[in-house]
């Protein structure tokens, strides 16, 4: 039946009506350019030109008509809620009580239609599960009837997403592209949703609507079919802001969480750390240490009205060893337990793979009857795995995946505290591996990874009892896995590095060849001969060997050699001694120079050459060679200081000074002007970056080489393909613009569990926007 409704009552609906359209739509366009460039993303990554075809079509409507949606969205939204108030307060939900005469075919377009709507009104529901069950009450009070459901509240978010259906199904969008534009829209409000509902609650209460009752804290579990439940594990509330924050307190935006290098694990363990932070958080009363139900004695505030044993509601609660805990939490880890069905788990249903499990589990009447060290435990390990789901190099399906490990790894931290401080622990190098190994996935090759991390999930979860080993032997599958896909990547991408190595070194060549000549020339005094051969000829022999094998081969050694040894040989000789050394070295050095020539097709230079070459010979052999041709007029090599400077040693000739530490020098001093150039020279192989294109799309690479010499960064993706080369400086200039971004190279759990200490330790008396430890490298 319906209920009568003043004029005032009218004018409060209304003012809630408009405010929350007017919130949304606002949020909206605020997100409305970054669903466009998913769209996009999207579309390059498409499997089928079926779906590419669905993205772009999305994305010419963010692009052109994004005004005209959502005005059609108000208008459907308005209609829709004032169709809905002369209902409200009717007892039953309108579903419940409009029960057809007789059964029919669904329409599958329409099943489809009310399943996606189904689904987003149920992960909405749940995110700002707090601020609508004060919200269910707040509108029952202002109606003056004994409660609302959510089904005929027409604040709740169902009829949102219903209302953004309607609209565009009234501008003829078809409907697989409908049902894409009203997931984006979903996901692009998801995040400050409650804090919009939390601004209704402050509307309500300042209005004089139970304006005692606070929404910063868990409600009641008075309804009798379990509905509204669960308060307090969603997004935290009424005086949040405008940005869905868990109920410790992490922000969405985890650019600015600290290192794992700064954690310090040393003489007190790392969970004993965690234990006083949350500790002296919980005695200075702050939001961190008070939704840790095992703070304070006797049941936590989220148990009152929860019949405990005995049969009365709020008696002291029983206490629950660590293994009944854990027997608990293994029959809860084989799958999703119906409220009722064990004692300790609370009036709501609780899936062992929901994202939030961890946190209904800190509200359940279990962990207030634990001891206050596992239930501190519980709390630590949801805050972890908060900081896990909120971290941004987390791909979505590893998010999934790791999301079904919760109760597996409360497990193991309820069991073993080591878990916490060990960096090698089975449990976290799984998580680590299983996060690692979604980054720079393509749409092609992620199907045969999913499928291969979902069966080690499963394995750990049917198996894992109290053995941690289970994690390990289930990581050295995935690293089996991953090895050979990494050999594969690495076949495909040693053809790639052969030919970037090649190119580098025949741009450097030239340059390189004529650094070592003019080393010698200006060093020493030679005849013309030997200068212009070494310039005009033995020149393009170094060009020839650097291009093929670089400067670390043995045949650019041998080269370099050769030309040492022909100086030399044209030196006075000033004893028995150097006269016997060269006799033998002659015949094989002049076959080794003249072979040089051969490979450059330069041996018709060597005859004309050779014939004045032995001239210089003759001369060095009698100490005299001033009446050569070839040497400069008036010039004896006995008197010139040059010459007798200059004496190999028996052994070897002189090596060479190289341009390289000059060069390595010189872009020292740039980068340390250029934090960006810095950063990149400092990068190692392995690295993970993401780019940003000049259409918006994203995509993951990873650092597979860096040339010889710092000028050339080729990326690649997990299988060595989609290749891209950047040079330092234009590498640098991404990173300033922004249009690239490193990812952490510190393991997923360290980031989780630094993230944790720095949102619930301690004030400290550091400047604003310090840090106790050091921060990414891309910060």
């Amino acid at each position: 039946m319906a209920v009568d409704i003043s004029e005032d009552c009218a004018a409060m609906l209304a003012s809630c009506r408009d405010r929350l359209i007017d919130s949304v739509t606002a949020v909206f366009i605020q997100h409305a350019g970054r669903a466009n460039e998913e769209f996009m993303l999207m579309a390059d990554r498409a499997a089928n030109s079926e779906q590419q075809q669905i993205c772009f079509a999305a994305s010419q409507l963010f692009a052109s008509r994004p005004q005209h949606l959502l005005q059609r969205f108000r208008v459907a939204y308005c209609a829709h809620f004032d169709a809905s108030v002369p209902g409200l307060g009717g007892g039953r939900s309108r579903r419940q009580s409009a029960l057809p005469d007789e059964l029919s075919l669904v329409d599958p377009d329409e099943f489809e239609q009310d399943l996606a709507i189904s689904k987003l009104s149920a992960r909405a529901a749940f995110n700002c599960s707090q601020q609508l069950v004060a919200l269910d009450r707040r509108l029952a009070a202002l109606m003056r009837v004994q409660r609302i459901g959510q089904d005929d509240n027409p604040l709740h978010p169902g009829s949102l997403y219903k209302s953004m259906l309607a609209a565009l199904t009234e501008m003829d969008i078809e409907r697989p592209v409908a049902l894409a534009i009203l997931q984006s829209f979903e996901r692009q409000t998801a995040a400050e949703l409650p804090g919009v509902y939390a601004g209704l609650n402050r509307f309500l209460a300042q209005s004089g609507i139970l304006p005692t009752m606070s929404t910063d804290t868990p409600q009641e579990f008075t309804r009798p079919d379990g509905g509204g439940g669960g308060g307090g594990y969603g997004a935290s509330s009424a005086g949040g802001g405008g940005s869905a924050q868990s109920s410790v307190g992490f922000s969405s935006n985890y650019a600015q969480a600290p290192s794992g290098d700064g954690l310090q694990t040393g003489g007190e363990d790392l969970f004993s750390q965690l234990l006083q932070v949350l500790k002296s958080a919980a005695s200075m009363g702050s939001p961190a240490g008070a939704s840790a139900p095992g703070y304070a004695p006797g049941p936590s505030p989220s148990m009152q009205g929860v019949a405990m044993p005995g049969g009365m509601p709020g008696a002291p609660a029983q206490s629950m060893g660590v293994q009944q805990l854990v027997d608990a939490l293994g029959t809860l880890q084989r799958g999703p337990m119906e409220p009722g069905a064990m004692a300790g788990m609370g009036p709501n249903r609780l899936d062992p793979q929901g994202f939030n499990v961890l946190q209904q589990i800190r509200s359940t009447p279990m962990a207030s009857w634990s001891h206050p060290t596992d239930a501190m435990t519980i709390d630590i390990v949801s805050m972890l795995f908060d900081a896990i789901f909120n971290d941004p190099d987390l791909s979505s399906t590893m998010r999934a995946e790791i999301a079904k490990l919760q109760i597996p790894v409360l497990k193991v931290a309820l069991l073993d505290k080591s878990f916490f401080s060990d960096r090698k622990h089975p449990a976290r190098r799984l998580l680590d591996a299983i996060a690692n190994s979604g980054i720079g996935r393509s749409d092609h090759d992620e199907p045969r990874l999913v499928a291969k991390i979902a069966s080690i999930v499963e394995s750990v979860v049917k198996g894992f009892d109290s053995d941690v080993q289970i994690f390990a032997s289930q990581l050295q599958k995935l690293e089996e896995f991953l090895s050979d896909e990494e050999v594969r990547a690495r076949d495909k991408a040693t053809q790639m590095v052969g030919q970037l190595e090649v190119r580098e070194r025949k741009e450097i060549a030239p340059a390189r060849a004529t650094s070592e000549i003019e080393t010698r020339i200006n060093r020493r005094n030679l005849p013309p001969l030997i200068a212009d051969f070494l310039t005009l000829h033995w020149r393009l022999v170094l060009i020839e060997v650097f291009a093929r094998a670089g400067d670390s081969s043995g045949d650019w050694s041998e080269a370099l050699r050769l030309m040492d040894e022909l100086i030399w040989s044209v030196q006075p000789k000033q004893g028995s001694q150097d006269r016997d050394r060269l006799l033998v070295l002659l015949p094989d050095m002049l076959k080794r120079l003249r072979s040089g020539l051969a490979r450059i097709d330069q041996e018709g230079s060597w005859d004309a050459f050779f014939t004045e070459l032995i001239r210089l010979h003759m001369a060095a052999m009698h100490k005299d060679a001033s009446s050569d041709p070839a040497m400069p007029s008036g010039q004896s090599p006995i008197k010139s200081a040059e010459w007798s400077e200059v004496r190999l040693p028996p052994s070897a000739a002189p090596a060479s000074p190289s341009p390289e530490p000059e060069r390595r020098s010189t872009e020292a001093g740039v980068a340390e002007s250029d934090p960006q150039l810095k950063l990149v020279q400092a990068l190692e192989v392995g690295a993970w970056v993401e780019f940003q294109s000049f259409r918006g799309t994203r995509n993951t690479l990873r650092l597979n080489w860096v040339s010889e010499f710092k000028r050339v960064y080729l990326f690649t993706n997990r299988q060595g393909e989609n290749a891209m080369t950047l040079a330092a400086t234009s590498f640098a200039e991404h990173l300033r613009k922004g249009t690239a971004r490193l990812l952490s190279q510190n393991p997923l759990t360290d980031r989780a569990v630094a993230h944790v200490l720095e949102k619930v330790g301690p004030p400290s008396d550091e400047p604003k926007g310090g840090s106790r430890s050091p921060g990414y490298a891309w910060e």
